[in-house]
């Protein structure tokens, strides 16, 4: 069995997704210490560490096969300031992911970020990506999906993701998934039984809803001053913001009023299996938040079976650092 380690981990959407492809988790590893309560509710092993992932000891990490991770994205987002590399906080971490597969040589690795990442800069902030890569000796292909279009869910949400391999042969080998036919509904992932907050009847933003949220089929967004209709039949990106109150709240109508999706509802929308739970000690504000900075969990165990694939279609050898009995590795923990 392949072994990952999960960095910038969220709350386990790429590990769903690789554990579903028969991946074993080993490490994990995300700043947000609101995560925590979130990942560990929903994984008996490998829980999460939290602490800045460039104050972790490399050397202490235990033996792993991939790494995943979904770095950052704010810095390159259309919906962010797009400073890219100039952004110290986020922008940088991307090389602090290039030094653990440059210090530990796993088989490969997959990499997540918003679409504009390939276009950042005019292209040269995707160009330094790729050259990094490459230069540490993968080989590498990369391709924008679309969750309607390969994670059987409802939801429009484009990430580039990028696959590498340290042997050319896998590389060869590994084809970014099919599109896959669509048969979850919006419908299909609400609740029957809603609680009366999350409803917009006789509150404020009900005047400016009531007469344009009308279908019961259908995921609007509030865009600060306005409602649009999402005509795709789906709904449209969640975002990190949704739970805020502000800009791209997906608002529906389900024949009993109108109201915002509810954060079990949306991570649904995310491919989560229904299993996955939610601390209920946690506000709904850091759930939203959680919840739209995650991944589609069905678009990950696509590709995590194409990767699967392509190394078992070769001869693997060397495909581990030597096994080491390692403590847990040291991180810069929040309290």
């Amino acid at each position: 069995m392949f072994r990952t380690i999960d960095l910038f981990a969220g709350i386990g959407g790429v590990r769903i997704g690789f554990e579903k492809a028969g991946f074993e988790t080993v490490f994990a590893n995300d700043f947000d210490p609101y995560c925590k309560p979130t990942y560990d509710l929903n994984f008996k092993t490998a829980k999460l560490t939290v602490g800045d992932i460039r104050e972790i000891d490399i050397d202490s990490l235990p033996e792993f096969d991939f790494l995943l991770g979904g770095f950052p994205c704010q810095a390159f987002s259309i919906a962010g300031y797009q400073k890219g590399f100039l952004d110290e906080d986020r922008g940088n971490l991307f090389f602090d992911v290039a030094k653990i597969i440059e210090k530990r040589r796993p088989t490969g690795f997959l990499l997540e970020n918003v679409k504009n990442l390939q276009g950042h800069d005019k292209g040269n902030t995707f160009k330094v990506i790729s050259e990094t890569l490459k230069s540490l000796g993968y080989h590498v292909k990369y391709k924008v999906l679309n969750s309607m279009e390969y994670g059987n869910v409802p939801q429009t949400r484009e990430r580039i993701y990028i696959v590498g391999f340290k042997d050319k042969n896998h590389t060869n080998n590994f084809e970014f998934p099919e599109p896959v036919k669509r048969t979850r509904r919006i419908e299909d992932l609400l609740d029957k039984e809603v609680d009366q907050k999350y409803y917009y009847n006789g509150k404020p933003l009900f005047e400016k809803l009531d007469g344009s949220v009308t279908k019961t089929d259908t995921v609007y967004q509030w865009r600060r001053i306005y409602v649009r209709e999402n005509k795709s039949n789906v709904c449209p990106t969640l975002t990190a913001n949704m739970g805020m109150g502000g800009h791209n709240v997906p608002i529906i109508n389900d024949g009993k009023g109108i109201r915002k999706l509810t954060p079990q509802e949306c991570i649904r929308f995310q491919g989560f299996p229904n299993s996955y739970k939610l601390p209920k000690e946690l506000a709904d504000s850091r759930l939203y938040k959680q919840i739209g900075n995650s991944v589609t969990a069905t678009v990950l165990e696509g590709i995590a079976k194409a990767m699967k694939k392509a190394v078992e279609a070769q001869p693997v050898k060397n495909i581990s650092v030597k096994r080491m009995h390692l403590s847990q590795p040291k991180v810069a923990m929040v309290a």
